[in-house]
């Protein structure tokens, strides 16, 4: 994890949102109440750290470990209650499956960030097969057809493969990543073991240590975290300054710095990630390939805490205060502002995060009322500084330039190795030119395949098993008064004619027939007035054809008007009439 800001030039001509830079106001700062205070706050979060971070190296380094019980209180709790979906939808999921949608490119130039195929997992060695490195990571969670049921199945797979992690994670404080790299964090795909941190992550040195973790398919990693954290939080309570805003905003950071490295440990844990550029997916809708920024983002509702001023010229402290930087989705965005938006985050709320009552009382909703910051929600669907943001002194706000000289030209800030999204913005630009911006089929994210469903034959099996409601009569009638189409299946039967017969002699046609006669002339003699239907018609059903049986080929006269009788709905006597007078005509 590194902390950078660069300088911004002057003069410039674009209109687009996000193009105009602005620095820093002390003053406004101290308005906002992100530093100058100085109000006393404790730090008095209790309970348990969480099993994936318990495994810590260099047991002569005990005192500063207990300087850092707050902040893994912290990351517990901010893990537990905000970043456990995120981890589900790499941990809960094989994202390294052959079907995994992730692996389609999003983007319509479908560039790859990989350059190695699978290994297997037994020797270590190539295969020839493509690559099966995801190109970007499924939000599960977000899947309309995803219940609350499955994705608290998935977040409990999370949780326990999280609590195993421990045995394969190492975290160790380090002296040598702030004074040679200026880092505050690092995640090591191998066990350090002594190592000089340009030795570190080469592609020969991680394939001769995952193939000496046997078959389990899990590496071992070490996570580095910059000594400085621990040393400069025992220097502050030596001073008698533990209950002053730099020892909580101190706290904070190394709280970010631990959640931080996470997110990449949850990727990294599985060797077969191992690509020789040793990029990673995007996640999501996320436009930057950073998966430790896209895990605290996801924690913070899309807000990423950096400190307020460069590291390299300012040595390691946070006395100058800590800001929200924007995260870029495609959620909702559509370029890349060439100045990001950047605001102060108020003392008063990260004193809130550490303490016991706060998160007691907020229980209810942790998410809104107290882990991300409400005032900036329409700030987050923007490029730019949005003004609402600062009104009535919320917010100190800046935009800080995404861009630095790169030789003879400009070029955009990213990671080694690390791409844009979007590929416009990707590589060199000119700062005084705007660039066009990306439309609606630019990129698809990766959809989350929704679970196989059964075979229409068997669900049409299925329907005709329904309950059915006895009557007195013995006969079954259906449970509803509508009429159940049924699907055919692929050998359909003849459909079957109800026949009223309370005994148990079966009627045949002329029988039948005489015996609708007989009951229309007794309903004519009871009704003279208008001719009603007789009650013993049966009607064919709409999309119920009579379909002959294989082994019947001919009918008799007395059949076939008995069906015309059925079918054209008028009584047997209105029948002979129609015909007698058809053969007197």
């Amino acid at each position: 994890m590194t902390y950078r800001t660069s300088s911004a030039r002057h003069g410039r001509v674009s209109m687009q949102p996000g193009s105009a830079p602005k620095k820093w106001d002390k003053e406004e700062l101290r308005r906002c109440g992100a530093i100058g205070t100085t109000h006393p706050r404790t730090l008095n979060l209790h309970g348990q750290i969480h099993p994936v971070f318990a495994n810590w190296a260099d047991t002569h380094a005990e005192e500063l470990r207990r300087e850092l019980e707050q902040p893994l209180l912290l990351a517990s709790r901010l893990l537990e209650a905000a970043g456990l979906p995120w981890t589900s939808d790499i941990l809960a999921h094989d994202v390294f499956a052959s079907d995994y949608a992730g692996r389609a490119p999003s983007c319509r130039c479908s560039f790859t960030h990989s350059a190695a195929g699978p290994r297997n997992t037994s020797t270590g060695t190539e295969t020839d097969t493509e690559d099966i490195a995801p190109r970007s990571i499924v939000r599960h969670h977000r899947a309309p057809w995803a219940t609350a049921e499955v994705q608290d199945e998935w977040v409990r797979d999370a949780e326990a493969r999280l609590a195993r992690m421990r045995e394969t994670v190492e975290w160790r404080l380090d002296g040598d990543l702030f004074p040679e790299r200026g880092w505050v964090g690092y995640t090591c795909r191998h066990p350090r073991r002594g190592m000089r941190l340009d030795e570190l992550d080469r592609y020969e040195t991680i394939r001769q240590w995952d193939g000496r973790c046997g078959d389990g398919g899990a590496g071992h990693l070490t996570v580095m975290v910059a000594a400085e954290f621990p040393a400069r939080l025992a220097e502050l309570r030596r001073r008698g300054e533990e209950l002053g805003e730099e020892f909580v905003l101190t706290a904070f950071m190394a709280a970010v710095t631990i959640l931080h490295e996470l997110g990449h440990a949850v990727y990294w844990t599985d060797r077969r990630a191992l690509t020789r550029d040793l990029c990673e997916p995007f996640y999501g809708a996320d436009l930057e390939m950073e998966l430790g920024n896209s895990f605290v983002a996801s924690i913070f509702g899309g807000w990423l805490p950096l400190p307020i001023k460069d590291f390299a010229a300012a040595g390691f402290g946070f006395a100058k205060g800590i800001a929200w930087r924007q995260t870029l989705s495609w959620d909702f965005h559509r370029l890349r502002p060439k100045h990001r938006a950047h605001y102060s985050i108020p003392v008063d709320y990260v004193a809130r995060l550490f303490s016991e009552e706060s998160w007691q009382g907020a229980r209810n909703d942790l998410l809104t009322d107290l882990i991300r910051p409400k005032t900036l929600e329409l700030a987050q669907r923007n490029v730019g500084i949005c003004p609402q943001a600062g009104e009535d002194s919320r917010h100190a706000t800046a935009a800080i330039a995404d861009f630095h000289c790169a030789g003879q030209g400009w070029k955009w800030d990213r990671l080694p190795g690390a791409r844009f999204r979007i590929p416009q913005y990707d590589g060199y630009l000119c700062p005084d030119v705007d660039l066009p911006i990306a439309t609606d089929d630019v990129i698809e994210e990766s959809k989350p395949r929704p679970p196989l469903k059964p075979s229409p034959v068997i669900l049409s099996a299925s329907a005709r098993k329904k309950k059915s409601k006895p009557v007195a009569s013995g006969i079954p009638v259906p449970s509803s008064r509508h009429v159940q189409v049924v699907r055919p299946e692929m050998f359909p039967k003849p459909p079957r004619r109800h026949r009223r017969n309370n005994g148990n002699h079966k009627l045949d046609g002329r029988e039948l027939g005489a015996e609708m006669k007989e009951k229309s002339m007794e309903d004519e003699k009871e009704k003279p007035k208008p001719k009603p239907k007789p009650p013993g018609i049966v009607r064919v059903a709409k999309g119920e054809p009579e379909v002959l049986s294989p082994d019947r080929s001919e009918i008799s006269l007395d059949e076939l008007r008995n069906r015309l009788s059925r079918l054209l709905g008028v009584s047997f006597d209105e029948l002979e009439r129609f015909f007698e007078a058809s053969k007197c005509a």
